[in-house]
């Protein structure tokens, strides 16, 4: 018995398939056929399709797209480093403060 082997499809082409049937190309069973999945699996894609459409729109309608989140995360980082910096230097202050009271 030889074991099928799964096809890996990248995320542009889950895109486009999905785009095919909602762009009423074809249909999803034509294309479920022409690329050998099961309509189960394009249903699952057109999911997350959606999904990722809806979850854009709702940071969109905040006024926070990916790209202003990702810019807020890196200041934030860069903040977060310079605070460790500095209470690294105190704590290397306040052990040398100690050292010369004790000695």
């Amino acid at each position: 018995m030889t074991k099928k082997l799964r096809k890996r499809y990248s995320a542009e082409e889950k895109f486009g398939i999905v785009k095919q049937v909602l762009s009423r190309s074809k249909t999803v069973t034509e294309i479920c056929q022409e690329h050998g999945i099961h309509p189960n699996m394009y249903y699952r894609w057109q999911n997350d399709f959606f999904e990722g459409a809806l979850a854009f729109f709702q940071e969109k309608s905040q006024g926070r797209t990916k790209a202003a989140v990702d810019r807020e995360k890196d200041r934030m980082a860069s903040e977060i480093s310079r605070m460790k910096e500095v209470i690294a230097e105190v704590v290397t202050e306040n052990i040398d403060l100690k050292k010369k009271n004790m000695g």
